[in-house]
This record gives C-alpha cells, sequence and structure tokens, in this order.
C-alpha cells in the first residue's frame, strides 16, 4: 500500500509568484515536464482565470521564465508551453527515479500545492530532503494511505472518472464517433472548459498507468 502526500511548498522566491500575482484568480497546473542534460526545463502549464489581463506581462517578467509559447485557448483556460531559465539542479537525477507518482501541482496566489503518490515513507523523506537541500520547506496538509483498487486508477479523480465514463457511454469514443462535446455537457451540466480538462487529464493518466507504470 503506498502513501499519498498532500502539501505546501515554501521559499522566499518559489517560481511564478509574480504571475499568479499579476493575474486575480490564476491557478496554474503542471501537466508535465521535460528535461535534457544541457538544456533547460520545459513545463507545460495549465492556466485557469476568469481574464488573462496581466499573465502576458507576468510571464515576460518572471525572472524563472525564459520563453513561452501558448498552445491553445478555451473558455477560460490556456496550455502553455514554458521554457524556463533553470537548468539542470543538482540531485535531479537521483529524484527522477525515486518511486514517485505527481497527482498534482498547483500553484496560486496563497502557494504551491503538491499532492504526490510515494512507494513508501522512505520516499517521501528522501523527496522531503530534497526540497529541503534546494532551501523550500514542505508543510503537510494531509498525509494517508492509499486504498485505491484496480476500479480506482491512481491519478484519475472521481470527476474525471464520471468524464470518461459518460463519453464512452454516450459514444464519444465509438468509430464512427456517434456523440460529439455537446452531447457530453448536456449529460454532466458542465461548462467546455471543465469537460476538457477533465477528459485531458484523465487520459494522460490513464496512458502514464498503462504505458509508462514501469518508469515509477
Amino acid at each position: 500500500m503506498s502513501l499519498i502526500v498532500e502539501c505546501q511548498l515554501r521559499a522566499p522566491d518559489l517560481p511564478f509568484g509574480n504571475v499568479v500575482d499579476a493575474v486575480p484568480d490564476l491557478t496554474l497546473e503542471l501537466e508535465s515536464m521535460e528535461q535534457s542534460h544541457s538544456g533547460p526545463l520545459v513545463l507545460f502549464i495549465r492556466a485557469t482565470a476568469p481574464s488573462f489581463d496581466g499573465l502576458r506581462s507576468g510571464l515576460e517578467d518572471s525572472p524563472f521564465v525564459e520563453d513561452y509559447f501558448l498552445i491553445s485557448e478555451v473558455e477560460s483556460m490556456r496550455l502553455y508551453q514554458l521554457i524556463l531559465t533553470i537548468r539542470r539542479p543538482p540531485l535531479f537525477d537521483e529524484l527522477l527515479v525515486r518511486k514517485r507518482f505527481p497527482e498534482s501541482v498547483t500553484i496560486r496566489a496563497d502557494g504551491l500545492y503538491v499532492k504526490q503518490q510515494f512507494a513508501n515513507h522512505d520516499e517521501f523523506a528522501t523527496w522531503r530532503y530534497f526540497h529541503r537541500d534546494m532551501g523550500i520547506s514542505v508543510q503537510i496538509d494531509r498525509l494517508y494511505e492509499s486504498t485505491s483498487t484496480d476500479a480506482e486508477l491512481i491519478g484519475v479523480s472521481d470527476k474525471q472518472r464520471e468524464a470518461l465514463l459518460t463519453a464512452y457511454e454516450v459514444g464519444y469514443f465509438a468509430v464512427p464517433q456517434q456523440a460529439s462535446l455537446d452531447d457530453i455537457e448536456a449529460e454532466l451540466d458542465i461548462s467546455r472548459s471543465a469537460l476538457a480538462e477533465r477528459l485531458h487529464r484523465a487520459q494522460a493518466h490513464l496512458i502514464e498507468h498503462f504505458f509508462y507504470a514501469d518508469l515509477y
């Protein structure tokens, strides 16, 4: 049985603090991260907000962002690729091979929040020591053992599972396709942006679970 940790990371200069301060009610969620041995960190970030006024200037003024690209936009949600000024940090290789599954990383004006699954307490301790050595404190909000079963896949929330099952039941995944996103919206009574986010994140988690499980 694995360990689930929900916590807040704190440091004087955590990345993107100026960005979330510049845009009211902005939430940034980490979708994925890429890193080469010699190149910069590359993040894929999902941004949601009532209005994105100030986001562009916030990204341009951020000392952590070297360049950025808008990939997609749906109502109150945008997907960005960010090329960071940060190069490969110390102990990064060791951190990558630890037995952990990052379920979510969220940045808001009140802080940076992480939900992560670890193989055991020792793996969590190693992760925590890594952040301590980087000058980042870890404040634990919740720590509990996972009770996931095969029917409750790791990383897929109840709402994401509901969106996937509804899409399947109405024929969205059928060949030929028998339903549209509008049909799923009507069934769930949610916005297009919320539906797109749930389907996107759920499918990403399923791919990671079934095709990349041997990496964790």
